[in-house]
């Protein structure tokens, strides 16, 4: 029961970014400010401070690392090769969302409040160790994944599109920044510390009212429908992509908080931006906005579910 009370905090509050875009009170604009706000300043200060206090603990762990990259070409591949010969069968637009969505978790701005609730600072740091360790990778398949599926070639435009994003992410940077700055023993001030600290504070309450601001929530009637037509992505993304995290992380030794804490990340619904990206790339745009708010939707069972399967709750 404590899982349905841990998610519906998060519910109620998506619900209310929502509700107040199509009344009017916050324009498109508005919405983009607050997204633009948690992307390159709120989560940015919030990832550096974590790393930076992990220290060297994020590269001391090489069995995460390999796991989460066996997860990832796993989760690839079973996305890839059911959608291509069973659920989108002839339709590669659709194929190449499935493989750039089916593991790309919405860990900002739902799995960080869903940790922050379920498992305090304790949870976040692990969190963050997590990320840090996966970023490269997370953006490297997914994207790299989606483009090849949906041009059927790899080329040196592609390689250098992915470079360029990378270089560009405020969260990889700001998780790099982290882990150089502990290691060259870099003092933070005090002064800038609680900044941090104050900033970082307002992550969750932000991320999710800029999540129910963006999500194009469908109406009770088309429901039914969107389920009907994203069913595959949504066993893969909510049940298989998790299940596969936690065996790989069994596989290598991980155990405790941090695998609870990244499978728990990795059985997020799909990332909001996923359907921004497929538009952009060429991809079923429409396809990949069902899909996030089909998962989204559906989060409202599979959290409590998972977090009472990982013992969190």
């Amino acid at each position: 029961m404590f899982g349905f009370f841990l998610v519906m905090p998060l519910v109620i509050i998506i619900a209310l970014g929502n509700i107040l875009r199509r009344r009017g009170f916050y324009s498109d604009g508005d919405v983009a400010a607050l997204s633009k706000t948690l992307y390159w300043v709120i989560l940015p200060m919030l990832l550096f401070r974590t790393t930076y206090i992990s220290g060297t603990e994020v590269l001391s762990q090489p069995n995460l690392l390999i796991a989460v990259n066996i997860c990832y070409v796993a989760t690839l591949a079973a996305a890839w090769l059911g959608a291509a010969r069973f659920a989108h069968q002839g339709d590669m637009r659709r194929v190449a969302v499935s493989v750039l969505s089916d593991f790309r978790s919405n860990n900002i701005y739902l799995g960080f409040p869903v940790i922050q609730l379920a498992m305090g600072e304790a949870g976040l740091h692990l969190a963050s160790v997590y990320i840090a360790v996966s970023m490269a990778f997370y953006q490297i398949y997914s994207i790299g994944g989606g483009e090849v599926a949906v041009t059927g070639r790899i080329t040196a435009a592609n390689l250098a599109g992915i470079a360029r994003k990378l270089l560009t992410n405020p969260m990889l940077v700001s998780c790099v920044a982290g882990i150089g700055a502990a290691l060259l023993s870099v003092p933070v001030h005090f002064v800038f510390d609680e900044t941090m600290k104050l900033v970082s504070g307002a992550a969750t309450a932000v991320a999710l009212l800029a999540l129910g601001g963006t999500l194009d929530i469908p109406e009770a009637h088309r429901v039914i429908e969107i389920m009907r037509r994203t069913w595959f992505d949504i066993l893969i993304k909510l049940i298989l992509n998790p299940l596969i995290m936690w065996g790989a992380l069994t596989a290598f030794g991980i155990s405790g908080d941090l695998a609870r804490v990244t499978v728990m990340l990795s059985s997020m619904p799909c990332a909001v931006n996923c359907f921004i990206i497929a538009k952009g790339m060429g991809m079923d745009g429409d396809y990949a906005a069902d899909l996030v708010a089909a998962t989204t939707l559906l989060g409202i069972i599979s959290i409590p579910a998972w977090a009472y399967a990982l013992g969190i709750v």
